[in-house]
């Protein structure tokens, strides 16, 4: 967990400097983290099997990984960049590969996005499938949009993310 928030603290700080405007981060990892009542790596928490104990882990982990993530969110906010903020001016997204670790299940994967001008507080489940389908592909033509990148597409998008 504080590693993570080291990063996130660099993350701040190269936004911050106008270092860079694009940063992919993979806050991953195998090592157990110090936090009371875990005593298993997140790994293998993630793989719980419905194991009530390592759910219990689980929910420690994730909780304290949400955390820290939003301590960053609130750093962004507080730091004014013109007369905006960093999060006003930034599309964080935050997401796992997977939806259900302990199966490998690549469906419902839970997605945040903060910042960028988006209307934001709200939960929205999309179709997953039939004609009415929406790749999550379609929420990075979005992003790009946003940023001034002229497409209007990326991997298997279909359009823009409604």
């Amino acid at each position: 967990v504080e590693r993570s928030r080291q990063w996130y603290d660099l993350v701040h700080l190269a936004f911050q400097t106008d270092s860079t405007r694009a940063i992919s981060l993979w806050l991953g990892s195998q090592d157990k983290p110090e936090i009371q009542g875990v005593n298993i790596g997140h790994h293998d928490a993630s793989h719980h099997g419905q194991d009530p104990g390592k759910l219990e882990q689980l929910a420690l982990i994730e909780d304290a990984e949400m955390r820290v993530f939003g301590e960053f969110l609130d750093k962004l906010k507080a730091s004014t960049e013109g007369d905006s903020t960093l999060l006003d001016r930034s599309s964080i997204f935050f997401a796992s590969n997977l939806g259900n670790a302990s199966n490998h299940d690549n469906m419902n994967l839970p997605v945040i996005l903060a910042g960028g001008g988006y209307k934001h507080g709200e939960f929205r489940e999309v179709p997953r499938e039939g004609i009415n389908k929406v790749p999550l592909c379609n929420l990075f033509v979005d992003i790009a949009q946003k940023m001034g990148v002229e497409t209007d597409s990326f991997g298997s998008s279909t359009g823009r993310f409604a």
